[in-house]
């Protein structure tokens, strides 16, 4: 690698080489084993897009430059607890442990320690969440990881399970 090429290319730098009408016709012509006549300007900016590569003064493909590019901007899946929140909590994990890991995760990010709240507030929190905030405050209640005062007007952090 030059110093001229990238470290890493991502999809923004190839579609913008690739929106000119030149550059794009350059990189075709490379790509079918031509050598086409450019200007430095241009070997410059097929260079900096990291389509091409200096392969001893010649251009030459990238190989695997899409699919460096394409992996470079997915989204990494979320581990943890988080991973039940993608697209929102529909469901409870199956697994106990799972279930147990966020339902505290879930008491960490709504209700802080000493904490005390309405529960009309804790609906508004639990919503980030999930759409069905009653079966998600039940649950919380139910494994003791939120305390509800007996008429119903407050909810606090429990100590059960952490």
């Amino acid at each position: 690698m030059t110093a001229e090429q990238p470290a890493e290319t991502s999809w923004q730098q190839i579609l913008s080489t690739l929106a000119s009408h030149r550059l794009r016709g350059l990189y075709a012509a490379l790509v079918l084993g031509q050598r086409p006549e450019m200007t430095a300007k241009e070997r410059q900016k097929l260079l900096a897009s990291g389509l091409v590569r200096d392969d001893g003064g010649a251009l030459a493909v990238a190989p695997d430059v899409f699919k460096a590019a394409l992996a470079a901007a997915r989204t990494p899946e979320p581990t943890g607890p988080e991973r039940f929140l993608a697209g929102g909590l529909v469901v409870l994990p199956h697994r106990a442990a799972d279930r147990l890991e966020l339902l505290g995760y879930l008491r960490d990010s709504v209700i802080a320690a000493g904490e005390t709240m309405a529960e009309k507030e804790l609906n508004a929190r639990l919503a980030e969440f999930t759409t069905d905030v009653p079966m998600l405050r039940r649950a919380m209640v139910d494994y003791g990881f939120l305390i509800r005062e007996p008429d119903g007007s407050a909810y606090r952090r429990g100590p059960a399970n952490g």
